[in-house]
């Protein structure tokens, strides 16, 4: 009896812990999905079992394995300030705040609004994960701003840049984004350095341990512009090749989808597994 016990308690536990502690890339693993398989087929097929108790386990560890081979990875899902981004891992809509507040999840007619916490909706688990972001100005040398566009083309771009991307400077791992000024024809790459990389640097021009953007203006051809590279710490404003840049880095949260088992199914599996035990533990009826 006590190898079935084990057992269960295996099983449940792996199952259990892809809803308590979500977003763990192991879940989708076929080694630990067929372990928790294992588990349960070896409490179901004991000599000595509760049969109440290793049904309940079986079906907690159906939706353990459904959502662990069968549901998308866990990702994060990225927006600037009121875009709505679509999600096709879940077949939804992300639609992110103005204000930095709560990321909204649409899907047909269910939405579900996702705050400081975990929001579990259906077989995933959403929650926000902050970034820093840089919100950028450009302006000419009279202070009139000018417009902020896409760097392919001339679409208007939010004035935060996500920095999605990623390059090596000083052998520092550092996130960049672009942007274009159409009125100077040029194209400006921003990249961010955090406070823990400016405390790194040698003879900076921002007090270490700040954030700030180092950035670098290029004409429409991508060709350096003489004078084209200043760095300015957070919330500073600089003039490069004649062009005025601001950066301020900020926080702003992105969207983490994490999967988990679809949690009615998982509730059932838990409260038939709990009957089998409670039947076990309730003490004989004596027959006088």
């Amino acid at each position: 009896m006590i190898v079935f016990w084990i057992c269960v308690a295996c099983a449940l536990g792996m199952a259990l812990a892809q809803a308590i502690a979500p977003g763990a890339g192991v879940y989708h693993t076929g080694w630990y999905n067929a372990l928790d398989i294992a588990f349960a087929v070896a409490a179901a097929t004991s000599k000595r079992r509760v049969p109440l108790a290793a049904a309940g386990c079986a079906i907690a560890v159906v939706a353990a394995a459904a959502s662990g081979l069968m549901a998308p990875d866990s990702h994060v899902v990225v927006g600037a300030p009121g875009a709505s981004v679509r999600d096709d891992a879940i077949g939804a809509t992300v639609t992110f705040p103005i204000d930095g507040s709560s990321v909204r999840v649409e899907h047909g007619r269910t939405n579900v609004a996702v705050g400081g916490g975990r929001r579990y909706w259906g077989a995933y688990v959403f929650w926000q994960q902050p970034r820093e972001v840089v919100a950028v100005q450009a302006a000419d040398a009279r202070g009139n701003r000018l417009t902020i566009t896409q760097p392919t083309n001339a679409t208007f771009l939010s004035p935060v840049l996500l920095m999605q991307q990623n390059t090596s400077i000083a052998g520092m791992n550092v996130r960049f984004d672009s942007f274009s000024v159409p009125a100077r024809n040029v194209n400006v790459k921003a990249m961010l350095f955090s406070a823990d990389q400016t405390a790194q640097l040698h003879r900076a021009p921002v007090t270490p341990g700040q954030p700030a953007v180092l950035f670098d203006v290029l004409d429409r051809f991508d060709r350096p512009v003489p004078g084209g590279i200043g760095f300015i710490a957070s919330g500073g404003r600089t003039t490069i090749a004649g062009l005025t840049l601001g950066a301020q880095v900020r926080e702003y949260p992105a969207l983490f989808v994490a999967s988990a088992p679809y949690w009615p199914v998982l509730l059932l599996g838990v409260l038939v597994c709990a009957a089998g035990v409670r039947r076990t533990l309730r003490p004989p009826v004596r027959q006088t």
